[in-house]
């Protein structure tokens, strides 16, 4: 009976990091696969360095890819690449503010959106932090996916719809991919730039 492969990657339950392990997963068709979440992946990296779990998958924008890349580069390295869309996402804002001073958010995502229109800025680990967050009243507005605005409309509106990104996500292994040179899929529709523009 093959060993039950754990893949580990950013919670709690409902981040995009999830979704794309489990289509990640799916693509691969590894049936003795399952997700573990962590709400720190330093924490995952550690789990992976000592055998705990098998790999990792982390989205390229996490501001912590230079660490998991770096800190044990001689024996957990980034074996493979892959796309997969965001969970469609928005800035969302409680019905009851009338002018939004405060905005809940991933680092990841601050770029989406002019972060000048709020005064203060707070941080979360991950989305659905600051839709639950943002749910209680700790911030006027956040970027959450669009869900909370949908299942909540008497508490949120969507005040800007961010949408679904294509995104690279990196996959970590113990075991170093023994491809040499460029490893990847060839492609080249994607290089036919007059194709593109007609």
């Amino acid at each position: 009976m093959n060993k039950q492969l754990i893949f580990a990657t950013l919670g709690p339950s409902g981040t995009c990091h999830e979704r794309a392990t489990k289509a990640y997963i799916a693509f691969q068709e590894l049936p003795n696969a399952k997700v573990e979440l962590f709400n720190d992946l330093l924490e995952a990296l550690e789990q992976l360095h000592d055998g705990k779990v098998d790999f990792i998958i982390q989205n390229s924008a996490h501001p912590k890819v230079y660490e998991l890349t770096e800190k044990y580069f001689r024996e957990v390295f980034v074996i493979d690449s892959f796309l997969c869309p965001t969970t469609p996402m928005g800035v969302l804002t409680r019905r009851d503010v009338e002018h939004p001073r405060s905005l809940g958010l991933m680092p990841a995502t601050q770029a989406y959106v002019k972060t000048e229109r709020w005064d203060k800025l707070i941080y979360e680990t991950a989305k659905p932090i600051v839709g639950q967050n943002l749910l209680a009243g700790k911030y006027d507005s956040g970027i959450a996916a669009l869900k909370f605005a949908e299942e909540n409309p008497d508490i949120l509106v969507v005040d800007e719809v961010i949408g679904s990104v294509q995104t690279a996500w990196l996959v970590y292994g113990r075991q170093k991919n023994q491809q040499q040179g460029v490893i990847g899929i060839k492609n080249s529709q994607l290089f036919q730039l007059e194709l593109a523009h007609a």
